[in-house]
């Protein structure tokens, strides 16, 4: 387990890699602006926060990751693909403001939460084939979105009309 805010504002910071951890604190890696790469092959749950406006950050690698909470990847500007092959969950805002996001693959996932893609301005095609929730706002403002793959035995419910509001697609 990484601590509540342990790596909190380390400026220097540019690798995160913890092959045994399974969980990630609350803000545990928030504003470290020079990580690029983050690896946690173990990892099953992602605190809040935990790598809020970390702007550098280019690689995710979470393969056993099972739950993404709130604002965990929040303005992550650099990030460019998310997959979180285990993901069941993913909460408020997790990805929100992740302006160079082009894919989205969560192939587990059943519930994306309020805000989760908001502002993902380059999202362009999400795949959520297990989904049967989609919170509020969760595709708000993706301007390029072009394709959304949900394909799944369960009928997925919309919280809210406004899921893809300011969203164009094609």
């Amino acid at each position: 387990t990484i601590s509540n805010y342990a790596f909190c504002k380390c400026s220097y910071l540019t690798t995160a890699s913890f092959p045994a951890c399974t969980i990630i604190g609350n803000n545990a890696f928030s504003s470290c602006y020079s990580l690029t790469t983050a690896s946690f092959p173990a990892c099953t749950t992602i605190g809040n926060n935990a790598f809020y406006v970390c702007s550098r950050l280019t690689t995710a690698n979470f393969p056993a990751c099972t739950s993404i909470s709130n604002y965990a990847f929040y303005n992550c500007s650099s990030l460019t693909t998310a997959s979180f092959p285990a993901c069941t969950i993913i909460s408020g805002y997790a990805f929100c403001r992740c302006s160079r996001l082009t894919t989205a693959n969560f192939p587990t996932c059943t519930t994306i939460g309020t805000g989760a893609f908001c502002s993902c301005s380059k999202l362009k095609t999400a795949s959520f084939p297990a989904c049967t929730t989609i919170g509020s706002s969760a595709f708000y403002s993706c301007s390029t979105f072009s394709s959304l793959y949900l394909a799944g035995s369960s009928v997925c419910t919309l919280t809210h009309s406004n899921a893809f509001s300011s969203t164009k697609m094609s």
